[in-house]
């Protein structure tokens, strides 16, 4: 298991993933995102946590004064790099989830959400603690979990996932 992430869900194959998602899926996956999206403001500093290739750090740029990823994965950073472009600011970390080397009180909104928190192989206390101690007093720490409605298509979805070859061809 320890493998999964670098060897299925890194760098383009991560994308490749929520490209095989049923529209169902993506349906879900976009309400998280406009849920966050009502909470920005123009001033905040935001930091995902996990933000793999991207995908939900976009939705973010142009709408926040800062905005900020981190990965642990330096190829799903590269990629994010390539598929983020440099249309608007923005900064990306190799970095753990479990040590955030961002000052006590650094963002306005810290957000880890479509199974992040999930692919994390490290103590989820852990991670929380971490993310409340860099939010700012006041700040929003959102962090998501599946909805029960949204089970079944999300097993489907991990079994999808399961059946497709993710080579780079």
């Amino acid at each position: 298991m320890n493998n999964y992430y670098s060897q299925k869900l890194s760098s383009s194959k991560l994308q490749k993933c929520y490209e095989i998602a049923s529209s169902r899926v993506k349906k879900f996956l976009q309400a998280e995102i406009e849920f966050v999206l009502n909470f920005i403001n123009p001033e905040d500093k935001i930091l995902e946590l996990g933000c793999g290739y991207g995908r939900v750090l976009q939705s973010f740029l142009g709408k926040a004064k800062r905005v900020v990823g981190i990965d642990t994965s330096v190829d799903s950073l590269e990629h994010a790099r390539m598929f983020l472009g440099n249309k608007y600011p923005y900064e990306l970390f190799q970095m753990n989830a479990i040590n955030l080397d961002f000052e006590n009180e650094e963002f306005d909104i810290v957000v880890c959400i479509q199974n992040g928190i999930s692919a994390f192989h490290e103590d989820k206390k852990e991670i929380l603690r971490e993310a409340v101690r860099v939010t700012r007093s006041g700040g929003k720490v959102l962090f998501s979990s599946y909805s029960t409605n949204f089970w079944e298509e999300r097993l489907q979805w991990f079994q999808a996932q399961a059946n497709t070859d993710f080579s780079v061809r």
